[in-house]
Order: structure tokens, then sequence, then C-alpha cells
């Protein structure tokens, strides 16, 4: 073969793989619009609201909910004032998923105190010591998005609803 014919086939060569290239391109993502994220997180919410109401059935409880989407059932009632934001409250607990895992227990490590409204505890549970009095023993299903939502935690999966069985011991 002389320099001629191998030049022409090195650019033929190089030609079929260059266009080959664009062929194997990635389709870019779709872009979703704010209506249709929207849209699909109610109906997310929506489904978990369902699948909370079954627990809550299965386990024959009498639970109320509040704005927010967290359910409670309070089964031990103590007289007294309710803690506000700024105070620091002082809990022990029992956390579980819907599936009965338990994935926090105070019993371990001693009541857990925090300030309430301030302090970097998951915001179901600012939310629930602020419906008890010190003394009081309650139910808590916290929705994913009172929970960890979607990052989950360490023995956390994303989006799961959590179950607390919490008492409320002290608030200062």
């Amino acid at each position: 073969m002389n320099w001629i014919t191998k030049s022409v086939l090195i650019l033929v060569t190089l030609a079929l793989l260059s266009s080959s290239c664009d062929r194997d391109a990635k389709p870019q993502p779709r872009t979703y619009t704010q209506e249709e994220l929207l849209d699909a997180n109610r109906k997310i919410i929506h489904n978990e609201s369902d699948y909370i109401d079954e627990f809550i059935a299965r386990n024959d409880w009498k639970m109320e909910k509040t704005a927010t989407g967290l359910r409670y059932e309070i089964y031990h009632d103590s007289s007294g004032a309710s803690p506000t934001t700024e105070m620091t409250a002082t809990v022990s607990y029992r956390a579980y998923l819907l599936d009965s895992t338990e994935v926090g227990n105070t019993a371990i490590n001693g009541p857990q105190q925090f300030r309430i409204g301030r302090d970097a505890v998951i915001s179901g549970l600012h939310e629930a010591v602020t419906l008890l009095s010190p003394g009081d023993s309650a139910r808590f299903i916290l929705p994913a998005y009172l929970a960890y939502g979607l990052t989950g935690d360490k023995n956390i999966p994303s989006n799961a609803a959590l179950f607390y069985d919490l008492s409320l011991i002290s608030i200062q």
C-alpha cells in the first residue's frame, strides 16, 4: 500500500468514528415544570397519608391530626402548662419505622434535651412536644417531611414516616 491509500483509509476511518459518536450521544434529561413537580409531591404526600391512616387503623388507635399532618394520641395526660418556643424540653422516647423496626431509643443514651424551635432535631419533634405538658406520654406519627425527609439518616431510609412513643419529662 502506498502512502496515499493509507492516508485515505485513515481519513475514512476517522470520519466513520466521528460520525458514530453522534449516534451514541445520551439524550438530554427531561425538564419538568413546577406544576408537574408540585403534583408529584402532592401525590407522594397523599399516598403516605393513606399509608399512615392504614397503620393507625391496624393498631386500633384514635389519633388526631394537626394541620401539618402530624398524628398523635395522648395516652397519659397530666395537668400543666404546655411548652412554648425557646423552652428546653427533656424527653424520653422510642422511635420506629412503620414496619416496627426500632430506629431510636433514649433508654440507651438517656433522655434527650432540646430547645423548642431552635435546636437541630426533626421538626416533627418540635411540634410534638408543644402538644404535651410535663408528665404526658403520647404516640406520634411523623410523616417523612416532618422527620428526615428525602435524605434519611443512618438508620432511617429516605421518605420514611416515623412512629414515636414519647414522654415529656420536663420543660425549663
